[in-house]
């Protein structure tokens, strides 16, 4: 329906709706007077609601037979009509403000399919887009793309900040998780709305992954790899950073629960094990995690960073002389290896004992 056959039949049923409400006031200071009998003051409101019903052509809702053309805004002609006819003057009266609000209200609000459009714009064009796109192209390095998220939900643009959510929900990876959780208490409703969307989403295609790994490990009970893809993506679920906590602690047990199901078909299987050993850190079993990390910890281990789980474990149950031991070993081996931050670094060198001038040079 266009505007302006809106605004036509507005006007049409607001005329319509003043001399209602002239005749209405009469009618009531008549009735209030005592210069006319309750009878006939309810027989004479009574025909007056059937000509308003009459004069704006009231549709099927009144009438067997349907009087109003297809192009006419139905809504208008029913307001009048049933608040006329069970409020009086009061009904007659509010309904010609309510007509007054919308025809002002239609002149500014903005079309359903547009404010629809704007919660996942088509930007691929866009200056807005290159902008993020930009940040997201940063060389893998997640933590300054986070980072420079986080400024663009700080500082930006709507329409930066919409291309933002997009591309977030388009190519999510688990450390965006806390972007999407800062832009539902964003300012602008949009983007909340918009952030609420794509977790969502994301939430709905975590769910459709399980269901699909769960029915082909139900498929193959002895396939093994089907059931490390369960517990990897369990793994990966627990640190999206978008599901609650409740959820979080359902896939923990799940993912452990897997994991120790794929260890007893293939015990000597380290990425499995440093898997295992890193849930079990997360969930406080500070014991069990030592144990799964001390086989995968070894000198002669392809995964070195499990002697930083390690060291986690053992700081946690108090076994500090082991932890000397092991960082002095594991400094010797990796410190000047640039795979890790230099926080790690840093702290393996104070438990080895290494001072800071005999530390070698870090790698700018």
């Amino acid at each position: 329906m266009s505007e302006g056959r809106v605004f036509a039949n507005a006007a049409k049923v607001a005329a319509v709706t003043a001399a209602s409400a002239a005749l209405e006031c009469s009618l009531a200071y008549l009735w209030l007077t005592a210069q006319v009998h309750t009878p006939v003051a309810i027989a004479a409101h009574s025909l007056v609601v059937a000509a308003i019903a009459l004069a704006t052509r009231c549709p099927r809702a009144l009438w067997p037979v349907p009087l109003a053309k297809a192009s006419q805004d139905i809504r208008l002609p029913i307001l009048v009509t049933v608040s006329t006819a069970a409020l009086g003057p009061i009904g007659a009266l509010g309904s010609l403000f309510t007509l007054l609000l919308a025809r002002q209200y239609m002149r500014r609000a903005l079309p359903f399919e547009e404010w629809y459009r704007s919660l996942f714009p088509d930007t691929q064009d866009t200056e807005n887009r290159k902008v993020v796109d930009q940040i997201a192209a940063a060389d893998g390095r997640e933590t300054d793309a986070v980072t420079a998220f986080s400024d663009v939900l700080s500082f930006g643009s709507l329409q930066q900040k919409q291309d933002l959510i997009a591309l977030v929900s388009s190519q999510f990876r688990p450390a965006f998780g806390p972007v999407l959780k800062r832009a539902l208490h964003d300012d602008h409703s949009a983007i909340r709305v918009q952030a609420a969307t794509a977790m969502s989403k994301l939430e709905n295609t975590i769910l459709q992954r399980t269901m699909e790994l769960t029915r082909q490990v139900r498929a193959n009970p002895g396939d093994t790899e089907a059931l490390r893809a369960l517990a990897q993506h369990y793994d990966g679920c627990l640190f999206c950073g978008i599901l609650d906590t409740r959820r979080e602690e359902d896939f923990l047990t799940e993912a452990l629960a897997v994991y120790r199901e794929c260890l007893a078909r293939e015990p000597g299987d380290l990425s499995t094990r440093l898997a295992a050993g890193r849930l079990l850190l997360r969930s406080k079993r500070f014991r069990e995690a030592a144990e799964c990390f001390q086989q995968a910890a070894a000198p002669d281990s392809e995964k070195p960073q499990a002697a930083l789980w390690y060291m986690e474990s053992l700081f946690q149950l108090g076994r500090f002389a082991e932890i000397r031991r092991l960082a002095r070993d594991w400094e010797s081996r990796h410190a000047s290896s640039a795979e890790y931050p230099p926080e790690a670094l840093q702290a393996v060198r104070l438990w080895a004992g290494v001072r800071a001038a005999d530390a070698p040079a870090e790698a700018s």
